[in-house]
């Protein structure tokens, strides 16, 4: 149960109080004198955390109740503040992490269980590393939860988008991508300024909360609003600022229209077993979609990434073995993408595979790239764009060559993909090339474009190194997205995706346009406004399950971003401020531990033994 403390001093106004001050002697004198309570009751932490995990689960897509992301930590922070037990606390706080990944991350599941619970138990760490930062700052340094939870929950969002490949989901910004007004803030800072501010308003409102069963206990007849009313201020400047920028951007007339594109969208679920749709059914498909595009007579015609297996690269194509079905397939499917692109008079881009046969390399017979290939209306030989960020065990395993190369041999065969001993792993490309095109509609008109595939739209990092050159200035008009999202069905991961890639758009003021497998296929304005989506039958829904195809122009923005030439270096600041708080918080320990140890006096020397 709850239990007030009086931060006059260490002495309690209710006796049942003294077990934990004896149980946890530091803790208790220093801690909860400054929280107004003092809890160690399984019941009462359960009960905050679970509301808490309840809000922090329905703020993201597709239930995106948005207005919950600005209360959902608070419950979380006061088991922080109130709980006497340090371990308490960090058990707690993992559990919390791992069951919000297993509830939220369920989609992995039918690639593989085992790496879903593994990712979920690894991604759960972050809590814990989390919590204890902001318990230290707030109990031994005095630091306002205001200040402290939104500089260590961005830090801990910066990490977690760059360890073992990244995975950069569930941020705090990614439930406000609705509300265009606040999300402005991202060509500043990225998505990470966004978080910020939904974080720092989750710290205020613990602050008030502290602050008010505090003065229950004080006696200094200081009023609980005249404590709270500098934090509360504080982050309403901040979300009132944000806002104000947020509605001058919008309404700032720096877009044009760009080409038009068909972007198209079939609807096959990838499943490592089960019912099998052959290469050529997809094919089939995937063409009829396109001719039934091609009456709005788009610049550019957009497929998703690998819509169907095949190898397009040309030294792939020009093998003789003419005894192989893959070579034949490929080179079949290579003449029909070209001879549309042609007869249309348009671009065609699709993803497909690359494979290169390296027979003089002693580290492996081939290499394979996930590759998106450009068709040109004349003719020429398409271009080529290999994926510079593979995904770990999805599409690389790691510790292929080297001294650890028995940590790649055991984590390829656990993988599902990996069966028979199969090395399916892909080589990562080298460069983020950008293409150009003409539009035919607005009479030869040049664009350039770069192709980010699959989860290279969820990186902040990766998409801006698309946007920006060498000479720090914009190089592209708009981004165009492929990706194969049927791996992961018709589940929430496709939605989360689409509110994911709505922030590269407001980051680097680019349009983009997207063309998935199983969905969401679509468009993005610069501003992250989300619209044109493939649809159904009924010309209304839209998601997961549909194919079709939709044609609309791509915004184009003369905006050169700052979040484009700077990159994360606001998120990178709350990272190493995190990074300090731990140290700081290690030396207090060091030093807490020094103080504590008995001081025994020795006749000989006259020192401590």
């Amino acid at each position: 149960m709850l239990t007030p403390v009086c931060s006059q001093g260490r002495f309690p106004l209710n006796p049942s109080v003294v077990n934990v001050s004896k149980r946890h002697p530091r803790h208790a004198a220093k801690g909860p004198a400054t929280r107004g309570f003092a809890t160690d009751s399984w019941l009462v932490i359960g009960v905050l955390l679970a509301v808490s995990l309840g809000l922090q689960s329905i703020i993201f897509a597709p239930i995106s109740v948005w207005p919950c992301a600005y209360v959902c930590l608070v419950p979380w922070i006061l088991v922080i503040g109130w709980c006497s037990s340090p371990r308490r606390v960090y058990v707690t706080s993992y559990l919390l992490g791992f069951a919000f990944f297993l509830i939220n991350v369920k989609w992995i599941a039918p690639i593989t269980v085992a790496g879903y619970v593994a990712l979920s138990a690894y991604l759960a760490a972050y809590f814990p590393l989390v919590a204890c930062p902001i318990r230290h700052a707030v109990r031994r340094r005095r630091v306002p939860m205001t200040i402290a939870v939104p500089v260590i929950w961005v830090g801990s969002e910066f990490l977690r988008a760059i360890v073992i490949s990244g995975f950069p989901w569930f941020f705090l910004s990614h439930s406000q991508y609705r509300i265009l007004p606040l999300i402005q803030i991202s060509d500043l800072v990225g998505a990470y300024g966004v978080s910020f501010m939904v974080a720092m308003v989750n710290g205020a409102l613990a602050d008030a909360v502290f602050t008010w069963l505090r003065a229950r206990t004080d006696r200094d007849g200081v009023t609980w609003w005249r404590r709270a009313w500098p934090g509360l201020a504080a982050t309403a400047v901040v979300v009132l600022g944000v806002l104000v920028y947020g509605l001058v951007q919008i309404h700032r007339d720096t877009s044009v229209r760009g080409p038009k594109i068909a972007v198209i969208q079939g609807d096959y679920p990838s499943r490592i077993t089960g019912p099998i749709v052959t290469e050529n059914e997809k094919a089939r498909r995937y063409f009829s979609i396109a001719e039934e595009a091609a009456a709005t007579q788009p610049d550019l015609f957009l497929l998703p990434e690998t819509p169907w297996t095949m190898f397009l690269n040309r030294s792939y194509r020009q093998l003789d073995d003419e005894t192989d079905q893959w070579v034949r397939w490929s080179k079949s499917c290579f003449e029909a993408l070209q001879d549309f692109a042609t007869r249309h008079d348009a671009e065609l881009i699709t993803g497909a595979m690359s494979r290169v046969f390296t027979p003089l390399d002693r580290r492996a017979e081939e290499w394979k790239y996930n590759s998106a290939f450009v068709f040109r209306p004349d003719g020429s030989q398409p271009e080529r764009y290999d994926k510079v960020h593979t995904v770990y065990f999805g599409e690389t395993v790691p510790f292929r060559f080297g001294r650890l190369r028995f940590l790649y041999i055991w984590f390829n065969s656990l993988s599902p993909f990996g069966q028979d001993d199969s090395e399916y792993t892909l080589t990562p490309g080298k460069e983020f090339n950008v293409f150009e095109m003409g539009a035919k509609s607005q009479n030869g008109k040049r664009y350039r474009f770069g192709i980010p595939i699959c989860y290279e739209d969820v990186m902040p990092y990766v998409s801006r190194r698309f946007v920006i050159g060498p000479d720090g200035n914009k190089q592209v008009d708009f981004l165009l997205n492929i990706s194969n999202d049927g791996w992961f069905l018709h589940s929430n991961e496709l939605p989360q995706h689409l509110a994911i890639c709505s922030f590269r758009a407001v980051e680097n003021r680019v349009g983009i346009a997207r063309a998935v497998n199983t969905g969401i296929s679509g468009f993005i304005d610069a501003d992250g406004r989300i619209h044109d989506l493939v649809t159904g039958p009924d010309g209304r829904s839209h998601g997961p399950g549909i194919e079709g195809w939709r044609t609309a122009t791509i915004d184009v923005d003369t905006r050169c971003s700052l979040y484009s030439r700077t990159g994360d270096v606001f998120a990178l600041i709350c990272c190493l401020l995190w990074g300090a708080g731990y140290a700081d918080y290690l030396v207090a320990r060091v030093r807490g531990n020094r103080a504590a140890e008995p001081k025994t006096t020795d006749r000989t020397h006259g020192l401590r033994p």
